[in-house]
């Protein structure tokens, strides 16, 4: 067997192959043997009938071809074993050249062809401790300001707040609910209908002027008015147009707010014994929120950066494969209730340069951890589903995961 192979841009491999005819003889022969043990003739057990009257009933076109494929398939197996290659995608296969039998005889060439492989890329990563250790000197302190507990706090206190249906306008700071219609030259606005929506007056997430509009307005009015949306507002097929909105009010509730004194903190858990208690509490676990989160960018960054230094040419079908799996999270996550917001197309083309960055931070982390052997041990993911209380069965890619990227981490934090 002979082959011969070119490396074209996104890992794909042009190879073509060629068996002599003596090499294609021994699939032609092992195809003719087999077609010759499955004929069935009057008087005879299958595969029992003289070869001579056997032979007229085989048909050889079917012969020949079983004998191409099976050639194909163990002379490219020997091919990408040979060169190293993983094979991630279905082989595009070309015969370019077949001689069966004639006369008992081979000809010169038995089978000769081509085939387009997407193989696993080549991947040639950064200097990643270098890399890691640089970033890791880009640590910012962590420290929590008291705005910053004074701001949770509050937000717990008017969590709390007790409500009361009232018989009244609405004022600033009481709860709403109400159903809103939204519209636009005249056509409702799609997912622009909510029933039975409820908002604080002053902090809803309507279009700026929206909750000044239902102010001094009661219980079981309706409200018509128009908002020109701002040039910059977020919805960009919006922005800078005039939207009708129709506002039903359903109920008014007057909303009292709790004293942020010692029983308001003892309300909130035994732990808890006073105001002071309660904002040493929200100081460490604002902390620890935000040293998790400066990890986590630190982490995200040394990857960045070591993709970044790397040489890799990602195979298309990687790139497409994961651009499939973030389109689907975005409407699973983002666009829930909102289906025709976007098309394919357009989520595509947004999505498309974030798909090809993640295929490269996959890429150098396998290469990473296959390099420093850091896969998990199947010990190490028995004692993770113990400690996690989690099946390692049908958990196990989850565990893995887990396991793999603590171990990469904890290598390149070191």
């Amino acid at each position: 067997m002979k082959n011969s192979f070119k490396e074209l841009p996104g890992s794909i491999i042009d190879l073509e192959i060629i068996l002599d005819g003596q090499e294609f003889d021994e699939y032609w022969q092992s195809a003719y043997s087999q077609a010759l043990a499955e004929t069935q003739i009057k008087g005879f057990r299958p595969g029992a009938a003289p070869k001579e009257l056997a032979d007229h009933t085989i048909d050889k076109d079917k012969v020949f071809e079983k004998a191409t494929q099976a050639a194909v398939r163990q002379s490219l197996n020997s091919a990408t074993e040979e060169n190293g290659w993983t094979i991630i995608d279905q082989p595009k296969i070309e015969i370019l050249e077949a001689s069966p039998l004639a006369d008992g005889k081979t000809s010169k060439i038995g089978l000769k062809y081509k085939a387009e492989l997407t193989v696993f890329p080549k991947i040639k990563v950064g200097d990643y401790r270098k890399i890691a250790a640089k970033v890791l000197t880009e640590r910012k302190d962590v420290g929590v300001e008291p705005n910053e507990i004074e701001k949770t706090l509050e937000w717990i206190r008017q969590s709390r707040a007790t409500l009361t249906r009232v018989n009244r306008v609405a004022e600033r700071g009481d709860l709403v609910e109400a159903d809103v219609q939204s519209i636009l030259n005249g056509k409702p606005i799609e997912n622009g209908a909510l029933k039975g929506d409820r908002f604080v007056l002053g902090e809803s997430r309507y279009l700026p002027g929206f909750d000044d509009e239902l102010i001094k307005h009661a219980e079981g009015e309706s409200v018509n008015f128009s908002i020109t949306a701002p040039d910059n507002y977020w919805q960009k097929d919006l922005s800078g147009k005039k939207i009708e909105f129709k506002v039903e009010i359903k109920a008014v509730f007057e909303r009292k707010l709790p004293e942020l004194n010692d029983e308001f903190a003892r309300g909130l858990g035994s732990n808890f014994q006073n105001i002071e208690g309660i904002k040493k509490s929200l100081s460490q676990g604002i902390a620890i929120e935000k040293e998790t989160k400066e990890k986590e960018r630190l982490r995200a960054k040394i990857i960045d950066e070591i993709a970044k230094s790397s040489k890799i040419d990602p195979p298309q079908i990687m790139i497409n494969k994961t651009l499939e799996n973030m389109i689907a999270e975005v409407k699973q996550m983002v666009l829930r209730g909102m289906p025709n917001k976007y098309s394919d197309e357009e989520l595509k083309t947004q999505l498309l340069p974030r798909a090809k960055e993640r295929v490269l931070a996959n890429l150098v982390v396998h290469q990473i951890i296959q390099t420093e052997r850091l896969e998990p041990t199947e010990e190490e993911i028995k004692a993770e589903a113990e400690k996690e209380k989690l099946d390692p069965e049908t958990n196990y890619d989850y565990i893995y995961e887990i396991i793999r990227n603590r171990k990469l981490f904890e290598f390149l934090e070191k």
